[in-house]
């Protein structure tokens, strides 16, 4: 319900209409939402209607990045590989393909023009930075591929990683630039390959023996083994060469209560291997390899790795699955793990799936933000901030937004700025900064609600022993903290520019005048004696109060809904204005939406959105904010959807 009830509790009056219907109940503190009632209403008339979405956003479904310079890098995922060659800003697509391109990207690491992407069974191959493609077919699911020159490359092959190691997996090696492979044996199942130079490379195997090669691959030297765990999850190393004489191994060890152990080890001469930064874990138990006292790795598990090419510098990136959102950072080294600059968590960053860097300032992340869109962030200083590239270059709001109008709204938190205060004039096609709501301590804006240009809300949550609700009166250019209403969890809902109500799971309060003051309101039985089911803690407890408090003609068919949908927890009954209501609804599931006070309603379903936000000005202007942080809008009442700040492919 959390991810429900996030916003699309903005709402406000947004028509001279809506406004002019209030009635004068501002002294009636304890009004009910309908008379206690013996019988069971009869159950509302709900109208299944099945949106369709128009245009689809960039960035769906990607997997890996990959840069070769400061200006040109590669992207690829399903059915696609993407282009840039002005550092993100626009890319454009070098080749389309039915392979699902799960795998990774590679550049040959003496020749910039060859490029390799990979997934399923199917290599993809260029020779001209792009340009063209050619495609090969290997016996089994391809893992890796690693070029050390235009026509010298390694393939690793087998089936997906599991509790038995790498039972077929195999080394395959092309001199032809890979129009031809040939299966090379190893004494063990490989798991991972990288070359510094056109002749030097190292190979990893399933027991954690480190091979080097000096004539490219034609014969292997075993220079080390780094033991691997038993555990559940646990890895070889994953090597990353960054020259013929420095080389870096990623070692993941065991996994539990979604933590991950692992070790980084170097090598300076190519056969002598040191630790250099290790994460040991409760949950996960001791570093592999029995790294000893080095530095503490990022997060609760290994993100990707990427290292600076003839150079000292590596970065890895730490993850914490269990923490939700604005859980990925990043540790950088810039002197051969001798120490480690460990940044800040990426503000509204997801869970990162590939990482590339050309220097030790300049990077670009791909991070997956929840469920949805795949946005490309790029770093100008080593990981210490990042801002989004891709899918769009300007700002655009994915923590909450809020329309006062068809065309004007406010939004917060960007990919990379979770404290971003947006505005757009133009219905949310672009947004501009035009500040920071106040940064706390432990929270980050969770909702944002204006109820007329100058006069907002933001919402924090959860922060202890604050209320975490701040107001503006000048359109955000400054804030202050209320007092009142105070608790943990708190959200608002405002019928109208007056009458509004703020709850959490213990407090609730009301305001009929716009804010200026608050009375706290006790939500307890028996104020719905025909509701016993339904506890005062509910988000729809406060939408049906403020029906009520306002007396909105849609608080009956609100009440008969309610009662109708057999018990459980309900999400956040929003308004806009006297005639406009809506809430996600579990059993019906879709989004109940009426425009005309309750008389009709209709069950919207989007297919193939997971949203989590939805904010209406009328009967025909809405948006919906996705989990994933696009931002969709309808001016058909919901009937169609298309994408308000993603471009069109």
């Amino acid at each position: 319900m959390a991810a429900i009830i996030l916003s699309g509790c903005n709402q406000s009056t947004k028509t001279q209409t809506s406004h002019s219907t209030k009635t004068q109940t501002k002294s009636n503190h304890s009004a009910a939402v309908a008379p206690k009632s013996s019988s069971t209403p009869s159950k509302p008339i709900i109208e299944s209607v099945t949106a369709s979405i128009h245009g689809q956003p960039y960035g769906k479904g990607l997997h890996a990045v990959r840069f070769v310079s400061s200006s040109t890098g590669y992207m690829a995922g399903n059915g696609i590989i993407l282009k840039t060659t002005d550092g993100g800003q626009i890319f454009t697509t070098a080749a389309h393909t039915s392979v699902n391109l799960t795998g990774g990207l590679s550049v040959a690491r003496t020749a910039s023009a060859t490029v390799a992407a990979w997934g399923s069974h199917s290599i993809l191959v260029s020779h001209n930075s792009g340009s063209n493609w050619s495609t090969s077919t290997l016996p089994h699911t391809v893992q890796q591929v690693d070029f050390a020159t235009s026509s010298i490359g390694f393939a690793i092959t087998g089936h997906t990683w599991g509790a038995a190691g790498y039972p077929a997996w195999v080394l395959w090696r092309t001199t032809d630039g890979g129009a031809h492979w040939i299966q090379v044996p190893t004494s063990s199942p490989p798991a991972s390959i990288s070359f510094g130079a056109a002749s030097v490379g190292w190979m990893s195997t399933a027991n954690g023996d480190i091979f080097r090669t000096v004539d490219s691959g034609q014969t292997w030297s075993r220079v080390t083994q780094i033991p691997v765990s038993n555990g559940p999850g646990a890895r070889p190393p994953s090597l990353h060469a960054a020259s013929a004489q420095i080389c870096w191994a990623l070692v993941v060890g065991g996994s539990g209560m979604n933590q991950t152990s692992y070790s980084v080890f170097r090598t300076t001469n190519g056969t002598n291997w040191s630790p250099v930064l290790a994460l040991s874990t409760a949950g996960a138990g001791a570093a592999p390899g029995d790294p000893g006292k080095v530095p503490r790795g990022p997060g609760a598990s290994p993100g990707p790795m990427a290292v600076v090419g003839g150079s000292s510098s590596a970065v890895l990136a730490g993850e914490c699955e269990a923490c939700g959102l604005g859980t990925t950072s990043v540790s950088s080294t810039q002197n051969a793990g001798a120490s480690w600059n460990n940044f800040p968590t990426i503000q509204n960053g997801g869970l990162s799936g590939s990482m590339s860097f050309v220097s030790p300032s300049e990077g670009w992340l791909l991070d997956s933000y929840g469920t949805g869109t795949v946005s490309l962030l790029q770093t100008l200083d080593g990981g210490s901030t990042w801002k989004e590239v891709y899918p769009m270059a300007h700002p655009h709001p994915v923590n909450s937004v809020s329309f006062v109008n068809a065309q004007v709204g406010y939004g917060v938190g960007v990919p990379g700025d979770a404290g971003a205060f947006l505005k757009t004039d133009n219905g949310g096609r672009t947004w501009s900064k035009i500040g920071d709501v106040p940064t706390t301590a432990t929270g980050t804006a969770s909702q944002i609600v204006f109820v007329t240009e100058q006069h907002g809300f933001v919402v924090y949550s959860p922060i202890p022993n604050k209320s975490g609700i701040y107001e503006t009166n000048d359109g955000g250019k400054s804030w202050t903290l209320l007092k009142n209403p105070n608790g943990t969890n708190m959200l608002l809902i405002f019928a109208g520019t007056q009458d509004g109500v703020a709850f959490g799971p213990t407090q609730h309060w009301a305001t009929t005048n716009g804010g200026q003051s608050w009375f706290q309101v006790h939500l307890k039985s028996p104020w719905l004696p025909w509701l016993p089911w339904l506890p005062a803690s509910d988000s729809a407890v406060a939408g049906l109060y403020l029906a009520g408090l306002a007396r909105l003609p849609v608080a009956k068919t609100l009440t008969d809904i309610v009662h109708s949908q057999n018990g459980g927890q309900y999400a956040q009954i929003s308004f806009a204005g006297s005639q406009v209501a809506w809430f996600p609804s579990p059993s019906q599931g879709g989004v109940l939406l009426t425009t005309d006070g309750g008389a009709k309603w209709s069950n919207i379903n989007i297919h193939g959105i997971s949203y989590a936000d939805f904010d209406f000005v009328n009967g025909e202007d809405g948006w919906a904010q996705s989990s994933g942080g696009s931002l969709l809008r309808t001016t058909s009442g919901g009937k169609t959807w298309t994408y308000a700040s993603n471009p069109t492919p």
